[in-house]
């Protein structure tokens, strides 16, 4: 039986469709709208078309190991954002010779169950760039739900892989100094419309897993 707000379970799934469904059109741009006015990274954002064969578990959830792969993916599309700074030395991050970048901690905070049919919004939300790392919030909406059904915080380290040590950004210099400041200047952005946001939508205790 098809959820309840669409006529049938091949509406409901066509998400898959090219172009993502006309059904889904409206749902996707309040979601991606909400994420734009919070401070998350429009340019990175990806949407992930939940399978039925691939990714629920017994229960017919989202698999708890999906979200990380989730996460991972709009992270790197962050990382490819890059390129516009660093010009020729992108290669040099992606395939980790020189100054790359690397994952130092992370953690998930899952918020509601999703199950098929559904498809997921995930953005990047930069709060905070230090010298050699930043941290970064990475949510994931469900468009069914139109609520965050999931949540994951991190620092990522810019590494000297030739060194075997962090890289300070700004006493590299150059296009790395360049990066460094698109980021600062980013992360302030972000902040602000964070700051905003929340002003304008004061937290309701709610239940939660």
């Amino acid at each position: 039986m098809a959820p309840a707000q669409f006529k049938s379970q091949l509406e409901a799934s066509s998400y898959h469709a090219p172009g993502g469904g006309e059904v889904y059109k409206p749902l996707r741009e309040k979601i991606v709208q909400q994420a734009l006015e919070q401070g998350y990274d429009k340019a990175s954002m990806l949407e992930h078309a939940v399978k039925w064969a691939d990714d629920q578990d017994p229960w017919g959830h989202i698999m708890n190991a999906g979200f990380p792969h989730y996460t991972s993916a709009c992270n790197y599309r962050l990382f490819e954002s890059f390129e516009e700074h660093l010009g020729d030395k992108f290669q040099d991050l992606i395939k980790a010779r020189g100054i790359g970048v690397i994952v130092k901690t992370t953690t998930l905070d899952i918020k509601r169950p999703v199950t098929y049919p559904d498809a997921i919004v995930v953005a990047n939300r930069m709060d905070e760039v230090k010298p050699d790392r930043y941290h970064v919030t990475t949510t994931m909406w469900s468009l069914r739900q139109q609520a965050p059904v999931a949540e994951s915080n991190g620092w990522v380290v810019f590494f000297d892989y030739s060194k075997g040590k962090p890289a300070n950004l700004i006493q590299e210099g150059g296009v790395y100094a360049n990066l460094h400041a698109a980021l600062s200047a980013k992360s302030k952005t972000t902040n602000e419309k964070k700051a905003a946001w929340d002003q304008a939508h004061p937290k309701k205790p709610r239940p939660s897993l």
